[in-house]
């Protein structure tokens, strides 16, 4: 990965919203002198990431790690060792195992589901549900852990949702997509359909994917079937109330992306710590 000049500014602006005016702490309790040593440990298994951006945040420190992102860890393995001032790991501690603690709770919650999907060719795909201004870095931890990323942002696809599609009649929607085909030929165009009607419509269109949001099993076997008869080029990805307890029968109902929000927006924090031997 590398941190980009992007990820810099980002651990700067995170550095000073922990401690606007320092860390009056460790400025009467700590030692600006005192070399130390520490390890950063994993308190749960799970899948690592983040090391980089950790390094980053300690880089007044040395810092040093066998694990690379996407590793797998088990509980208590030394994710790295820090020998440095104490002053300047106390200050850049918090920061760093936020980071680290979410990518790589990000990674560790994509990696269950796609391991979920393993034996089908259903692909796991993120969603735009990530927490503001963090985005490519969750999108980089969801890699990691074995998922696929879908548009980064508004501008990468056409994604025609339901609020687009409110008052517009299908002729209307279809000159609307030509003339997108004319000028970006280069931009994959998905829709969202809700009912099987609207699947069936859809079909006719000249898009890439048909988002299937929110539908039953009944309902998406049947787009599946509709898909394999008019349109098979046709990708089909599945949407909404995905969990761990369905997304397994959901793979095999015929279509070719899973995407799911929770693996940004609710993985929980993997639990990592720092532990400082001052001697």
């Amino acid at each position: 990965m590398g941190v980009s000049k992007k990820t810099r500014a980002l651990i700067h602006k995170a550095l000073r919203e922990d401690a606007p005016r320092g860390d009056i702490t460790s400025k009467i309790f700590g030692n600006k002198h005192k070399i130390v040593n520490g390890k950063i440990i994993a308190k749960t298994g799970g899948l690592v990431c983040g090391l980089e951006i950790a390094a980053y945040c300690f880089r007044k420190a040395n810092f040093q790690t066998k694990f690379s992102d996407g590793a797998k860890i088990k509980k208590g393995a030394v994710l790295a060792k820090i020998k440095g001032r104490l002053n300047d790991i106390l200050l850049a501690e918090r920061v760093a195992l936020n980071f680290l603690q979410h990518l790589s709770g990000v990674a560790t919650e994509t990696n269950k589901l796609v391991k979920l999907l393993k034996g089908t060719n259903v692909k796991l795909l993120d969603t735009r549900k990530t927490t503001p201004l963090l985005r490519e870095l969750e999108k980089y931890a969801v890699a990691k852990g074995g998922g696929q990323n879908h548009r980064l942002n508004l501008s990468d696809l056409v994604l025609i949702k339901d609020n687009h599609l409110a008052g517009l009649k299908l002729s209307d929607l279809q000159k609307r997509i030509n003339r997108f085909r004319f000028w970006r030929r280069n931009k994959k165009i998905e829709i969202e359909a809700a009912t099987l009607r609207q699947v069936k419509n859809f079909l006719d269109l000249p898009v890439d994917i048909i988002l299937l949001d929110n539908m039953s099993a009944a309902a998406l076997k049947k787009a599946a079937a509709l898909r394999a008869k008019l349109n098979p080029q046709i990708k089909l990805e599945i949407s909404g109330g995905v969990t761990e307890k369905n997304i397994s029968a959901l793979a095999k109902l015929g279509a070719d992306y899973i995407s799911c929000g929770k693996i940004t927006h609710s993985a929980p924090a993997l639990d990592i710590s720092l532990l400082i031997n001052a001697k």
